[in-house]
């Protein structure tokens, strides 16, 4: 017989990602957030309560580790069948399943009525405890860790909630390799210090200590995401910060190749920052350079973030990793690998922590693309092996 549960009467459910602290409903905030059960059951459903307004959110169900739904949500209630089996003589006989159901899409800055509530679980089985994870692991990043681009043709330039997945992602590959659970806290174009288009109101570090407060105001603000965020929900071991990326692209390859060239800076690549209410003021020397006074800038605010997470994760591991995808100007590439490195040998030192560590990652390369010019799956593959190496190094793991 067919059971409804609400998620605060699951004893034995895991919950993944960062949330308020209401469970009834459950609202996943993050890609990579949602829930977790080991059930015997012949049937399983999901009633969930979606919106938006632009962006559709997505959801994927996962069983046994292998994806058997990627599904847009429809606004409203959706009742969702997760499993469909043929019962057995008696319970005994109903396999145990390890199910997830998470959020595929991540966070929209630009739909703050985006939404995904987990209303109830619906099943004629029982509940069985979900084992402790191995490892406890924070990423913080851009769109890289968002999974954009992950999912389609890679002549595919749209941007919309289906380029996205939480899957095919490095962050569910590492995490997967290492036996963690994990949550994520990332946005497509958001740097550390400025945005892709040098808007400096758009940097991970200010929306740290909330739930979910980058997202404008609309829905998904009424029901908590400009809360406070209660660090003891998830501590992890590990802390992998992948930021970098954005800060480095709003130097324009047009600008930085007319500076190089000896010509006048070109403003094409500049109308996007402008169209958003924002003018990039950040611009290469004549060298081709990131001018000193940014490198100076940029270095120190790594150092103060790297500082707000230790404040926030005192016993972590952080490894500060960088390189997935480049510059189309090596002297861009050398000077972002040398100041995020310098800046996290200058951190260790002054505040004399030694669990804090920068790591190169494997630059995308032709063929690891997928769609919006964004890493695909080889590429989320291959930072996945890189980052467990490194942390297993850093463990004394052999």
């Amino acid at each position: 017989m067919l059971r409804e549960y609400k998620i605060s009467e699951i004893e034995k459910l895991k919950i993944h990602g960062r949330r308020t602290a209401c469970l009834d409903p459950l609202t996943l905030f993050w890609n990579g957030s949602g829930i977790e059960m080991n059930v015997r059951a012949t049937v399983v459903k999901l009633r969930c309560y979606a919106d938006y307004s632009v962006f559709e959110p997505w959801i994927d169900v996962l069983v046994e580790g292998v994806r058997y739904q990627k599904r847009p949500l429809e606004k409203g209630i959706n009742e969702i069948t997760i499993w469909q089996g043929n019962a057995g003589p008696g319970e005994s006989d109903i396999p145990l399943r390890n199910i997830k159901i998470i959020r595929d899409t991540p966070a929209m800055a630009a739909d703050g009525d985006t939404l995904i509530r987990i209303e109830s679980v619906i099943t004629d089985g029982t509940f069985e405890i979900v084992d402790e994870p191995g490892h406890r692991i924070e990423f913080i990043g851009d769109s890289i860790t968002s999974g954009e681009g992950c999912m389609g043709p890679v002549c595919e330039q749209d941007w919309n909630s289906a380029c996205f997945d939480a899957f095919d992602n490095y962050t569910y590959m590492t995490s997967q390799k290492l036996g963690a659970d994990y949550e994520v806290f990332s946005q497509s174009g958001y740097g550390f210090m400025w945005s892709w288009y040098g808007n400096p109101k758009e940097n991970m570090p200010s929306f740290y200590e909330e739930v979910c407060g980058l997202v404008p105001a609309g829905k998904a603000c009424e029901i908590g995401a400009h809360e406070k965020y209660d660090f003891s929900l998830f501590e992890p071991d590990i802390v992998i910060i992948n930021l970098g990326t954005n800060d480095a692209g709003a130097y324009s390859l047009s600008s930085h190749e007319a500076a190089r060239d000896g010509g006048t800076y070109s403003e094409s690549d500049y109308d996007a920052a402008r169209s958003m209410g924002s003018d990039n003021i950040h611009y290469l020397n004549e060298k081709g350079e990131i001018p000193s006074e940014d490198v100076a800038a940029l270095k120190n605010g790594a150092k103060a973030f790297l500082k707000k997470v230790r404040e926030k994760r005192q016993g972590a591991i952080i490894i500060w990793a960088y390189g997935m995808l480049l510059q189309d100007s090596d002297i861009i590439n050398i000077q972002m690998t040398n100041l995020l490195s310098a800046a996290v040998a200058e951190y260790s030192k002054q505040e004399n922590d030694s669990k804090v560590y920068y790591h190169q990652l494997p630059p995308t390369l032709a063929g690891e693309f997928g769609s919006r010019s964004h890493p695909g799956h080889p590429a989320h593959k291959k930072a996945a092996e890189s980052l467990v190496k490194k942390i297993e190094a850093i463990l004394g793991v052999r």
